[in-house]
C-alpha cells in the first residue's frame, strides 16, 4: 500500500471529464503526488491516474462511496477531492493536518440553525453540543481504527436517512451524515488559516489560474489562499470550463501557439484599426 495520496470519485461521463482536468492540475502543480480514481470508466482515465480503483455498485451510490472511502483508498494517508477540483499548489503540507489526527477537514461548528437538519434537534437526538459545518469536497484520513470508526457510522446514518432531502430529488447528500459522525466521533474542523481547499460559494474578488498557481478570493469577508479550489457554486461551472482550456493550452503546446498567434494578430488589428475618437 502506499503511503500518501490523492483520490478522486468519477462516476459517470461528466465526473470522468471533471477527474481528467483534475489530474492535470496534479500533474502540473503537484507532480509528486501520488493520483487514484474511484471510476466505472477506467479507459478514459488510465493515463490521468496513477492508480484506477473499480467503482464497486454494492458499496453505495456516488454520494454514498464518500462515506466507503476507508474501503476504497489505496493509501495509508489519503486526500479526497471532488472531481469538480483542482489542485493550485503542492499538497504536501496537507499531510500535516493529520500529524494529531485521523481525519481532517476545515469548517465551522455550529450549534443552530438549519443545515440539511434542524441543528438543535439532531443534537438533542444524538446528545451532541455542536455540529461541524463544512464542504465534504476536500477531507482527508488515515487508515486508522478511528477514520474507519467515522466512515462507518456515516454509512449507517445514511442507510436510516434520518429525514434529510435528496440532493436534486435524486442521491441523498453525504455532508450531514459525515457531520454527525464527526461530532459523535469528537473530531472538530481544524483552522487551517486559508490555505486548505474551498469552494468558490458566495466567494468574491476571485482571481483565479491553475496554470499560473494563483488562487485568492474572499470568503465570508476573510481572504483565502487555497491549495486547491473546489469550483462550484454560482460561477463554478463558468469558471471550471475557463481553467479547462488554459490547461489544455498548457500541456498541447501547438494549441498554446495558436492561442498565442491568434492574441498577436487581435492586438496588431486594433493597434492598425484604432477606434476613432472623434475630430
Amino acid at each position: 500500500m502506499n503511503e500518501k495520496g490523492l483520490i478522486t470519485i468519477a462516476i459517470g461521463k461528466k465526473y470522468a471529464v471533471q477527474a481528467k482536468y483534475l489530474a492535470l492540475s496534479a500533474m502540473l502543480n503537484s507532480p509528486q503526488t501520488i493520483r487514484a480514481v474511484i471510476t466505472d470508466n477506467p479507459t478514459a482515465l488510465e493515463n490521468f491516474f496513477d492508480i484506477i480503483v473499480p467503482y464497486d455498485p454494492a458499496l453505495g451510490n456516488p454520494f454514498a462511496a464518500k462515506t466507503r472511502l476507508n474501503l476504497y483508498t489505496p493509501f495509508e494517508k489519503t486526500l479526497f477531492l471532488d472531481a469538480d477540483s483542482l489542485v493550485i499548489h503542492s499538497l504536501d503540507s496537507y499531510w500535516e493536518s493529520l500529524d494529531k489526527r485521523h481525519f481532517a477537514y476545515a469548517g465551522d461548528s455550529i450549534t443552530s440553525g438549519v443545515w440539511y437538519v434542524d441543528v438543535e434537534e439532531t443534537m438533542a437526538r444524538f446528545g451532541l453540543t455542536w455540529l461541524p459545518k463544512f464542504n465534504s469536497g476536500a477531507f482527508l484520513f488515515d487508515k486508522s481504527e478511528e477514520a474507519s470508526r467515522i466512515f462507518d457510522m456515516a454509512f449507517a446514518l445514511m442507510r436510516e436517512g434520518l429525514g434529510v432531502d435528496f440532493f436534486r430529488a435524486k442521491l441523498l447528500p453525504d455532508e450531514p451524515f459525515l457531520a454527525i459522525s464527526l461530532a459523535q466521533n469528537n473530531t472538530p474542523p481544524f483552522d487551517d488559516h486559508g490555505r486548505f481547499s474551498r469552494t468558490l460559494i458566495d466567494a468574491k474578488e476571485i482571481r483565479l489560474n491553475t496554470v499560473k498557481r494563483t488562487a485568492f478570493f474572499i470568503k465570508r469577508n476573510k481572504p483565502v489562499f487555497p491549495l486547491a479550489v473546489h469550483l462550484c457554486g454560482r460561477f463554478g461551472a463558468v469558471l471550471f470550463f475557463r481553467e479547462r482550456i488554459r490547461l489544455s493550452l498548457h500541456f498541447n503546446p501547438p494549441l498554446s501557439v495558436l492561442y498565442s498567434n491568434i492574441v498577436v494578430f487581435f492586438r496588431f488589428f486594433v493597434r492598425l484599426f484604432p477606434k476613432n475618437k472623434g475630430d
